[in-house]
């Protein structure tokens, strides 16, 4: 039987590994699964280490605060990966601490795996060179990013957008609109703050004021 080692660092990262923990699953139903997850993963059978809130930290302000638990948590993580001898070692997201887990897990001879490319080809693309040899496959949530990524010589693939496949982008648009009572050229706007918990009451104010000058510039919005 198969162990999959999963390590996810926030809620998005609860979502991603809980679907692929179902994927795999179902290619591979005497796999077992082992790590760091929240409620999602733990629905699908696996139990955290620790809790995934305990990671789920944003900023230097956030993690100067419990940088000693972060620290107690990376040597945890490392101490059950190196005791369980996982086949593969799967990160997910959160590059300030998965990152860490695969540099230091690489003295271990685990395959690793990380899902979610960083977004370097956004910006500070310098942080590219940093990257070889600390993972050995990287799963990409967009189409373009494995082209990118093979140009510094590290191999990706694509695997899908998550929201994409949930039928986001299937909705019906005109029946949504009728729904709410809005005209078919009436502009719509989509606030989406974040899944940290820190994110909604820091980001809200600002996306606040920015809909207010929105409605004063466009007041069909």
């Amino acid at each position: 039987m198969p162990l999959i080692y999963l390590v996810a660092g926030e809620a998005s990262g609860d979502v991603l590994g809980a679907r692929l923990m179902a994927a795999i699953r179902a290619q591979r139903p005497s796999a077992e699964f082992a790590g760091v997850g929240g409620a999602r993963m733990a629905e699908q059978g696996m139990a955290s280490l620790y809790p995934l809130a305990d990671l789920a930290v944003m900023g230097i302000i956030e993690v100067l605060p419990r940088i000693r638990l972060l620290r107690r948590r990376l040597k945890e993580t490392l101490a059950d990966i190196a005791a369980r001898r996982p086949d593969v070692i799967v990160t997910i997201d959160s590059p300030g601490f998965t990152h860490r887990i695969l540099a230091a897990a690489a003295k271990l001879g685990i395959p690793r795996v990380h899902y979610v490319a960083p977004q370097v080809w956004a910006w500070r693309s310098h942080r590219v060179r940093h990257y070889p040899g600390l993972w050995d496959k990287l799963l990409c949530l967009l189409p373009f990013e494995p082209a990118w990524f093979a140009q510094h010589g590290l191999e990706a693939i694509f695997v899908g957008h998550p929201v994409l496949e949930s039928g986001a982008g299937s909705g019906d648009g005109a029946r949504f609109r009728s729904l709410h009572g809005l005209s078919p050229t009436q502009p719509v706007l989509i606030l989406m703050p974040g899944s940290r918990r820190s994110e909604a009451p820091r980001l809200l104010p600002v996306f606040g004021e920015t809909l207010r000058r929105l409605a004063l510039r466009e007041p069909s919005l």
